[in-house]
């Protein structure tokens, strides 16, 4: 992540698998990103809730392309490779990372 204010934004929580799936794709099309950890109580989501309509994470916002709060990792995964990458999502290139893709 840069110093710079990106246009994408993800909400996410520590230590959620689905999370990390989507930082691993942000990373791999090597895009800038704001990250927002959110709280561990669902009810006390406020943000991704105003984001999305749901308190579930991950979220992505991509306000310059009209993206006010994308939900599930597998549809931002697709839509980030979609958007920004060969429409074909990165391949993971260690073993932990291609057993972590596969089981989430």
């Amino acid at each position: 992540m840069a110093d710079s204010d990106p246009d994408l934004v993800l909400y996410e929580l520590a230590g959620c698998p689905y999370c990390a799936k989507v930082r691993r794709v942000l990373e791999a099309l090597d895009l800038e990103y704001d990250s927002h950890s959110v709280p561990r109580a669902r009810r006390d989501r406020t943000a991704v809730y105003e984001a999305s309509g749901q308190y579930g994470v991950p979220v992505l916002v991509d306000r310059p392309n009209g993206v006010e709060g994308l939900a599930e990792s597998d549809d931002i995964v697709a839509y980030l490779a979609e958007e920004y990458g060969d429409g074909q999502p990165p391949q993971p290139s260690g073993l932990v990372d291609r057993v972590l893709t596969r089981l989430f």
